[in-house]
Order: C-alpha cells, then sequence, then structure tokens
C-alpha cells in the first residue's frame, strides 16, 4: 500500500491552511505519481480562543474541504480530526473520515480514548471501525488511541494489516509517542502510520516529525522496523508499504499471547 503523511503548518488564516495543504499534495504527488491514502494530522486547522468558534456543524466547511481536495486529487483521504456538533449529543465528537478518490465518504472514527481537558469537552466514541480498501483492512486510532495497548491490538485481532494514526504531539511528548508508535508496531507485527501536526499556539510546539513504520522483510525473530521519519515543519513523507509479510509475523505473534486470565497471580 503506497501511503504518505501530510504535515501541513498550522496558520492563524483557514483558507491558508487549505492552500499548503493542496500545495503539498501536489507536490507529493508530482514526485511519486501514484499514492494510495494520503493521511493529514490530528489538527490542521486554526485555533480560536473561544472554544465553541472551533466546532463546527456536523459535515461542515473543513469536511467539504477533504471532500473536494481527495476527488481533485483523485486520491483517497484520511482527514485528520475535526471537531463536529452532533444531532442528540450535548457535547461535539472528535473525528476522523475516509474519503476515497472520488470524494465519497466511506466511513469516519470518532475518537476513543479522550486526553486531559478533551474529557470535559467532547463525547468519546464507543466504537472501533475497520475500513477495507482493496482487499486489505485498516484503522484510524486518533492520537491517544495509541497510548494504550487495548484499541491497537483489538483492531489487529480483527483483522487490520495497517494503522492509521491522526495525531498532534506537541514537543515535549514525542520521545513518548516514539515509544508507543514502535512498541504498537511491534507487540501486534502491524504497520504504523502517524501523521503528526505541525504549529505553534498556547506556546506549545507541534514539530510533525510524523512517522511511516513498516518491517524489514524476511526478518522474523527478532522482527526488523523500518522507519521512514517526516521532517521537523512542514512536508510530507511517503512510502510504499508491504502488507503481506507482516502478515505472517502477525500470525506467529498472535499464537505466542497466553491468556491472562489464565495466569495467577500471587501476592506474598
Amino acid at each position: 500500500m503506497k501511503v504518505a503523511c501530510i504535515q501541513s503548518q498550522i496558520h492563524n488564516d483557514l483558507k491558508r491552511c487549505y492552500t499548503e495543504i493542496e500545495t503539498l499534495v501536489k507536490n507529493l504527488l508530482e514526485q511519486y505519481k501514484k499514492c494510495d491514502i494520503i493521511c493529514l494530522p490530528e489538527r490542521w486547522t486554526p485555533y480560536q480562543k473561544d472554544f465553541e468558534d472551533n466546532i463546527q456543524n456536523e459535515k461542515g466547511q473543513n469536511y467539504l474541504f477533504i471532500k473536494k481536495l481527495a476527488q481533485d486529487n483523485q486520491i483517497n483521504v484520511i482527514s485528520g480530526a475535526l471537531w463536529e456538533k452532533r444531532k442528540n449529543l450535548k457535547k461535539p465528537k472528535i473525528t476522523a473520515y475516509f474519503i476515497d478518490k472520488n470524494g465519497d465518504e466511506i466511513g469516519h472514527q470518532d475518537k476513543i480514548h479522550l486526553y486531559s481537558y478533551e474529557r470535559e469537552k467532547f463525547e468519546s466514541g464507543n466504537e472501533l471501525k475497520l475500513f477495507n480498501f482493496k482487499d486489505h483492512l485498516f484503522a484510524i486510532l486518533i492520537c491517544f488511541d495509541m497510548a494504550f495497548f487495548e484499541t491497537p491490538r483489538l483492531a489487529t485481532e480483527n483483522g487490520a494489516d495497517i494503522l492509521f494514526s491522526p495525531t498532534q504531539i506537541r514537543e515535549e511528548g514525542l520521545d513518548n509517542w516514539n515509544t508507543y508508535l514502535k512498541a504498537r508496531a511491534l507487540e501486534n507485527r502491524i504497520p504504523v502510520v502517524a501523521c503528526n501536526s505541525v504549529g505553534t499556539y498556547y506556546r506549545r510546539k507541534y514539530l510533525g516529525n510524523s512517522k511511516i513504520i513498516s518491517f524489514f522483510k524476511e526478518y522474523i525473530s527478532p522482527s526488523k522496523l523500518n522507519i521512514i521519519e517526516g521532517p521537523i515543519g512542514s512536508g510530507y513523507i511517503y512510502d510504499d508499504v508491504d502488507l503481506i509479510f507482516p502478515k505472517k509475523l502477525r500470525n506467529i505473534r498472535l499464537d505466542e499471547q497466553i491468556n491472562k486470565n489464565k495466569i495467577k497471580v500471587i501476592i506474598n
């Protein structure tokens, strides 16, 4: 699967954010010609001081921009995370959409693990969805969803071949984030595509440095990670990820599991 991360700069003006994403996608496709799926960061739009000004109606302006981006470039897009109002819910949702190259919505994934202040402001998701693409399944795990082993493992056990993760990790958290990503790839023997935000706001720096993590073929025990890293700042990364060899690794790893309920815990 040919995949890319588009880590665009967050500008104060939304139209500039749109323009930068369009330019990065154009440059990507000029360099690599063909790409199956591009993933945007969790946050690629400006922050407004009034929290409510950051929330759009369901399938609002940012959603429509993503649909047009996909259609204009004939490419499948994971939208990053959009903050949206939902009917019959008191709080908004944090949602990633998967839009196909025709601009049609295939589905969406709500953020399940809410981070810090998000627990007060947003409604968490309670469903993990798997998306079918060219006979392969993938999951979208938004940022903090990758910090817990349960969600990636659940996706893996239900047939996912690759995990996409739109993220928003500030500078101080990059070391932990790198550890989480490698751990999730190794413990599940599954490729991971993680696209991080770029920008500075509220005195917090977001540097990008996105990751595409896959496996070197024929390295079985121990498995050997192939890691493509994005730049510090605006840019993109691309890789043609082998999804067949990791299946062999995954079958071995999942067969090695021990049911934790069969392990006795003894406190002396």
